[in-house]
């Protein structure tokens, strides 16, 4: 599930540029945190940091709960996962508390049943994910100089055939981002480090721009909260943004409730499902940067996010070397913002050149709503979003969904998902509809 940034506690001391901007937040690690910088709290480093406090290890210890969420509210008291995991969970532990790893796993399945299907295509498709991610704090050489090495690994497959509900649909917009088009893939596989205690921070590898650029936390994660890849990062700045892909950074944070990222890729190793070191000589390359506001407008307690962002690339989704490449820029911006410290609205907009973007502009909103009716981890989302594609005659995409997430067990979270498309379009294809469909989806989500 995708964390919400922890809410502010005591904020810094006031300085100059609290008081000439007092709508900043005064919270570091909230600033860090919305910059994309993780420092991975309360885990001792694997060196330099002194002897470890012994761990007593028991493979069956009880476990009820997955690691990453300790603390569930589940609907059901019984959890049959909880047997066969107890002994993977226990291994986690003594990992993170021992070797300095934390480790996400999980599998997810998603089924989605569409009102129409383009002729000769089925009307339902699903996948299955399974993630397994593991983060490695290695050292912190003092002064908060984190150095952490990040591998994940999916396995996805499709059934009961090959073919997206998008191109069901006939939408170039992923209706389900669980699926990345890869049956086995690496995802990220990147090192991170820190400098000055940690507000400075390098990034090189096989990277997700996304995680540090266009980040709304209220649809940053389509295993629990939205599917439509429109507002999981957008589809707008261009192909080296969206996807997995060998690239570089820097994450800057000045000071509290300020901070600016800057991140270059190669889009052509999105192609790849290793690291796509034999893509490196494409001659593609995509750069973006945004600056970012981390706002109390109204309470400490009830951070929000203004950022700013540029992209500019020589590489379109149809470039595949640098022979046919094609220079292009756009921009982005939006907002959120808590309103209580369960609820939390959003809004963005981008524009990027015709010649080299998916869809040319964009527009969302939407709403989220976590621990829904007292019910810890339980979660509701309803959002909207207007696509226009590069091709003028093709018109604009409407894009409307929610969803409610229900934690059934300590393990087990089933989403229901409905999304309804209106005016289909596929740039890519560079095909339109005036069909208005419906796609009911379900998620089941079980964390080991």
């Amino acid at each position: 599930m995708a964390s919400r940034a922890a809410h502010a506690q005591s904020p810094d001391s006031p300085t100059f540029y609290n008081q000439a901007l007092p709508f900043l937040h005064r919270d570091m690690a909230i600033t860090r945190a919305r910059a994309g910088i993780d420092v991975m709290p309360g885990i001792q480093p694997l060196f330099g940091s002194g002897p470890r406090e012994a761990y007593d290890f028991s493979l069956w210890a009880p476990q009820r709960h997955p690691v990453a969420t300790p603390d569930p509210m589940s609907l059901i008291g019984f959890d049959p996962f909880e047997m066969p995991l107890t002994p993977g969970r226990n291994i986690e532990q003594w990992a993170k508390s021992q070797l300095a790893l934390r480790m996400d796993l999980y599998d997810v399945v998603v089924y989605q049943a569409s009102t129409y299907a383009q002729p000769g295509y089925g009307y339902t498709s699903g996948i299955n994910r399974l993630n397994i991610r593991g983060d490695l704090k290695l050292w912190d050489f003092g002064g908060g100089a984190v150095g952490r090495f990040t591998a994940q690994y999916r396995y996805a497959t499709q059934f009961p055939n090959d073919v997206s509900e998008s191109t069901k649909v006939g939408t170039d917009i992923s209706l389900n981002s669980d699926w990345t088009g890869f049956e086995n893939r690496i995802a990220r596989f990147k090192y991170e480090q820190g400098f000055f205690d940690n507000n400075l921070t390098f990034v090189v590898g096989k990277i997700n721009p996304n995680d540090y650029l266009l980040n709304i936390e209220f649809a940053s994660d389509e295993t629990s909260q939205f599917l439509a890849s429109i507002f999981d990062g957008t589809d707008v700045p261009a192909s080296g943004f969206e996807g997995y892909m060998l690239g570089t950074g820097l994450l800057f944070t000045p000071m509290p409730g300020i901070y600016l990222n800057a991140i270059a890729t190669n889009p052509a190793t999105n192609q790849a499902a290793d690291l796509g070191l034999n893509y490196l000589d494409s001659g593609l390359w995509w750069f973006g940067a945004e600056l970012g506001l981390i706002t109390a407008f109204t309470d400490e307690s009830l951070p929000g996010n203004i950022a700013v962002g540029f992209n500019t690339t020589n590489a379109s989704y149809t470039s595949t070397s640098s022979a046919n490449a094609v220079d292009g820029s756009g921009f982005w911006l939006y907002g959120s913002q808590y309103l209580t410290t369960d609820l939390g609205v959003f809004a963005q907009i981008g524009y990027t050149d015709p010649s080299v973007a998916l869809y040319s502009q964009e527009a969302t909103a939407g709403i989220s709503l976590e621990n829904c009716f007292g019910r810890k981890n339980d979660g509701f989302g309803a959002a909207i979003g207007f696509s226009v594609a590069p091709q003028a005659d093709l018109g604009t995409q409407m894009t409307f969904e929610t969803y409610y997430r229900m934690q059934v067990t300590a393990s087990l979270q089933v989403t229901a998902d409905i999304q309804v498309i209106e005016h289909p379009v596929q740039p890519l294809q560079g095909t339109s509809s005036d069909q208005t469909m419906v796609v009911f989806g379900i998620r089941a989500l079980v964390r080991f």
